[in-house]
């Protein structure tokens, strides 16, 4: 493979905080690449300096960057610049100061030929107008700005963004995203960095994305906290640990598998090592007439000894202790909601929906952008209150909720006095005393990084503190929005593991998949203002999900439940009889195809759905389920019966033409 860059002698420090210790890194053609490391430590700076944007600190010997001749980075960044008066259509020039003068050339000749349209200036005028526009669009041509912007506009309707006159500033993070998406897949650039691009995403949306990234030949590096992703799309792992870049050929799944093996290596060596560290140390300490008779040797070693273990200790896996404290509270059904329906004006995002949270309830929040999510939770709280419908919960009932926006985080303040409330003991609801610098340790934070101001953190690191300060005291249950978003995977398995153990009630809303998977034992889906109820979690969701996608391009093919076979007398078959096959045959042909293809994934969905039935526990609700299964099966297979009909008759026409 082509190498495309290589970066040797990278040095970058900040004060109390070394990023990167004359590292080295390259990057080869066509790899796709995830990108690991604790938050704060140095990945985004990685992307900063590969695209120019952040220079490295002068270093001896020298830091060096060889490039490609044909080199070029578009960086997709984590927080899309928010820029006043700007349209969507108009944002992606922001992205090319090559394309945004030509474009504003253009609008000041646009402006002047309608002004000089109502003052009826001379031709001579207008002339001379007309052809520096002409000469601008050839230079615009060029430049290849028509291909690349009429990509941007593809995948921005391949997201669903369909209003591109709207105002950057009154979208919402996830259509941020999109855009984001947009402007990433649709770069001519040799490399795309992207930095956490699924942030704030709804999973159709992330798998839309990441079918895009499988299918893609372009080279890549991505930062993400999504596990799914980086195990579906890349191929090289870049993991940043100790100013040093360790790069790993494989999956993020085999570089766990890796990591394990090499943690238990370390593991047996360390105790190896201190075995005979004992040994030797009860031979240094005897009396000093033996001390006199030493060899020197031997006790330089000892002196080697202790550093190796000590470096042996420092590079073994250090992880985050968190601790979710559950209230312990027997009560059974925290609280009923009783057809409950919630609007605003005249938007309306649930009607008529019941359901009940009870003691050690694990569920997950899923639906679309948009749909009602974090309404849902707002309602959960008490903080709204429903349109019509009956709120009913526990005496006392306490909620703590951790929220994925960080408006409240009082920047100039450090985490030790944030967390620490101006003693130096963090004290929770039940009485528990923890030193403030212990506690914070527990969450990773450096002895040096805790006094420092809150507005030096990285984003991570600001959604870690966060936690520190939600997990202090105790709860009835406890509700996580986005929990995921900007946390590095180290705190991800972590705090993963301790909500799975948690045996209290929690309220998830997330787009992590393989988080939702792990931690939630329920799922509620709202979809079409009512809220699916999945018992058997998030998986059975997932599979909910993808038979509505399916039944979704179903739909758009427009064809009757009851449209019967045409007959010979119907004009559709007698225009399909031709000795030749017309343009418009040809794409009803391809057309055909294409939908017999969605058809029939569709009924082997229906199928699996079908046969994953226990036939030996059936009650009322699951004999509606698949009585309505079976009754869309038989729509589907007839609905492909009709188009295969008409696709053999297409094939002979198209055959015969050949």
């Amino acid at each position: 493979m082509t190498t495309l860059c290589t970066l040797q002698n990278l040095t970058l420090t900040y004060p109390h905080k070394i990023i990167f210790n004359q590292a080295t890194f390259s990057l080869s053609e066509g790899e796709k690449i995830g990108v690991l490391g604790l938050n704060g430590h140095g990945k985004t700076s990685l992307f900063k300096i590969l695209a120019g944007h952040q220079n490295p600190d002068i270093s001896v010997p020298p830091f060096q960057f060889d490039r490609n001749k044909d080199f070029s980075v578009f960086l997709v960044p984590q927080e899309m610049p928010m820029l006043k008066n700007i349209s969507v259509a108009d944002y992606f020039f922001e992205f090319y100061p090559q394309f945004k003068q030509v474009k504003q050339d253009l609008d000041k000749i646009a402006a002047m030929m309608g002004q000089n349209q109502s003052k009826k200036t001379d031709d001579v005028e207008l002339g001379k107008l007309l052809e520096k526009q002409t000469m601008l669009l050839d230079k615009m041509h060029e430049l290849g700005e028509d291909k690349i912007y009429s990509a941007y506009t593809s995948y921005l309707k391949y997201f669903g963004m369909e209003n591109h006159q709207a105002s950057i500033e009154s979208l919402s993070g996830g259509e941020l995203r999109k855009i984001a998406l947009a402007l990433g897949l649709s770069s001519p650039a040799q490399i795309i960095l992207w930095d956490e691009p699924t942030n704030h995403l709804d999973f159709e949306t992330i798998e839309l994305f990441e079918g895009e990234l499988q299918n893609s030949n372009k080279t890549f590096m991505i930062i993400s906290h999504d596990r799914t992703l980086l195990n579906n799309t890349v191929d090289r792992i870049v993991h940043i640990q100790h100013g040093t870049i360790r790069s790993f050929k494989g999956t993020y799944a085999e570089y766990l598998t890796f990591l394990q093996e090499e943690e238990h290596r370390r593991e047996k060596e360390i105790d190896k090592l201190s075995n005979y560290h004992r040994r030797e140390t009860a031979w240094i300490r005897r009396g000093a007439k033996a001390r006199r008779t030493k060899s020197k040797k031997r006790i330089q070693d000892y002196s080697n000894l202790t550093s190796t273990i000590q470096d042996l200790k420092s590079k073994s896996h250090k992880q985050a202790s968190l601790a979710v404290k559950d209230s312990g509270r027997k009560t059974k059904i925290l609280a009923d909601f009783q057809n409950i329906s919630l609007s605003f004006g005249d938007r309306i995002l649930l009607k008529d929906v019941s359901f009940k949270i009870a003691n050690g309830d694990k569920i997950a929040i899923i639906g679309k952008n948009g749909v009602g999510k974090s309404s849902l939770l707002s309602l959960i709280m008490g903080k709204i209150q429903p349109s019509t419908g009956i709120v009913k919960t526990a005496e006392n009932l306490s909620i703590g909720f951790f929220s994925q926006k960080r408006e409240d985080l009082p920047l100039e303040i450090s985490p030790w006095q944030w967390i620490g409330e101006g003693i130096d003991y963090v004290i929770s609801n039940t009485g528990e005393k923890r030193h403030v610098t212990t506690y914070l340790e527990n969450f990773l934070f450096r002895t040096e990084e805790i006094k420092r101001p809150i507005k030096t953190l990285s984003g991570g690191e600001k959604n870690r503190l966060q936690l520190a300060k939600f997990m202090k005291n105790s709860q009835d249950i406890w509700i996580f929005d986005e929990p995921t978003n900007d946390l590095d995977l180290e705190t991800i398995g972590v705090l993963e593991e301790e909500l799975k153990n948690f045996p209290g009630t929690l309220v998830i809303v997330g787009h992590d998949r393989s988080f939702i998977e792990n931690v939630t034992s329920k799922c509620w889906l709202i979809h079409d203002k009512k809220i699916e109820f999945f018992d058997g979690g998030f998986s059975q969701a997932e599979f909910y999900l993808e038979a509505l996608s399916l039944e979704n391009e179903a739909s758009k093919l427009n064809i009757s439940k009851t449209t019967p076979p045409p007959d010979s007398s119907s004009p559709e078959k007698q225009n399909l009889e031709g000795s030749k096959i017309s343009f418009k045959d040809r794409q009803r042909y391809e057309e055909v195809q294409k939908n017999l293809n969605v058809l029939e994934t569709y009924s082997s969905n229906l199928k699996k759905k079908i046969e994953s039935f226990d036939y030996g526990s059936m009650d009322k609700q699951k004999t509606q389920e698949l009585e309505k299964l079976q009754t869309d099966l038989a729509q589907v297979e007839k609905k492909v019966e009709v188009l295969f009909e008409e696709w053999a008759q297409l094939e002979e026409k198209v055959n015969g033409q050949k």
